[in-house]
């Protein structure tokens, strides 16, 4: 596959991490590349191993930082089409400003795509997790339907091992309110601000990515 296309597909995405494994404890880089699909030539393959560092605003929460964050996918050809294998994604958790002892990661939504278009970069659905003594242990916002645009060209850092670096950002998405957050549920919407409609959010971002053949 030519780097072109990975480099179009690469600066496809980054939003962050659904896995209690911290980024950083990951020693190997490439330690979430899912398997490829049946029938799939790994010549055709590759992995891509997305790091981020990221600032959010979101209803009442302004310019947070948000901790490291790792996103891995594969991406091929299958059948003569273009096909990807979502892996794995990663974060650490941060303190929350609000809600006093608490903290939020982002965690995957259950779809993604990595592959770039004139509309978009990439595009992920995502939940915020919120971790508090006080909180049901799965209190988390709704869906986040995040539509990645890129900040300037893909730059690249390094040949050996091929290594890609961006920006990217969304200031179109809303965040829902909370689901599963027992009785203090209209407390912590209120606290944070949500839902928060489209146009009263950002996200921004740096990522590097590192790739790999299968």
């Amino acid at each position: 596959m030519k780097i072109a296309l990975a480099a179009a597909a690469v600066a496809a995405l980054a939003l962050t991490v659904t896995a209690a494994i911290p980024a950083r404890a990951a020693e190997n880089t490439f330690a979430d590349c899912p398997a490829l699909p049946a029938g799939a030539d790994p010549g055709q393959w590759r992995c891509e191993v997305l790091d981020s560092t990221a600032t959010m605003s979101f209803g009442t929460v302004r310019d947070l930082p948000l901790g490291p964050m790792r996103l891995t996918f594969a991406e091929g050809q299958l059948d003569g089409e273009y096909a990807q294998v979502f892996g794995a994604l990663r974060s650490e958790p941060v303190a929350l400003p609000g809600l006093p002892r608490a903290t939020v990661r982002f965690g995957y939504g259950g779809h993604s795509d990595f592959q770039s278009n004139d509309q978009r970069k990439g595009e992920i659905d995502l939940v915020a997790e919120f971790d508090a003594p006080y909180l049901p242990r799965d209190c988390a916002t709704g869906v986040i339907h995040s539509v990645l645009q890129a900040d300037g060209p893909t730059k690249v850092v390094s040949t050996d091992p091929l290594t890609l670096e961006f920006a990217s950002h969304d200031r179109t998405m809303a965040v829902p309110a909370t689901e599963n957050c027992g009785p203090l549920s209209r407390v912590v919407n209120r606290r944070l601000g949500l839902p928060a409609a489209s146009g009263t959010n950002s996200y921004t971002q740096t990522t590097t990515v590192r790739l790999r053949d299968y």
